[in-house]
């Protein structure tokens, strides 16, 4: 069956997505470090030590997948034909 998206177009997609995911769990995760001493009603639950890598590495790969998967779709038009 033939079909308009080629298989790199594919993988661009799908380096997006992925993105929106790692970015989607850093702001999770962003959110309930900042309110998790309220939840809690303690200080003892701050971000403390390596927990604080949590966010860099979630919003860092979600970034360089993103640039990556924009990369990969910059040659992609809507409508193009393989033939």
């Amino acid at each position: 069956m033939p079909h308009n998206i080629r298989k790199h177009e594919f993988i661009g997609l799908l380096l997006i997505f992925l993105a929106g995911t790692c970015l989607g769990i850093g702001l999770y995760l962003t959110i309930w470090g900042a309110n998790r001493p309220i939840f809690y009603n303690s200080l003892d639950y701050l971000i403390k030590g390596k927990e604080m890598l949590i966010f860099p590495i979630f919003f860092g790969i979600g970034g360089i997948l993103w640039v990556l998967g924009k990369i990969e779709l910059k040659e992609a038009m809507p409508g193009r034909n393989l033939r």
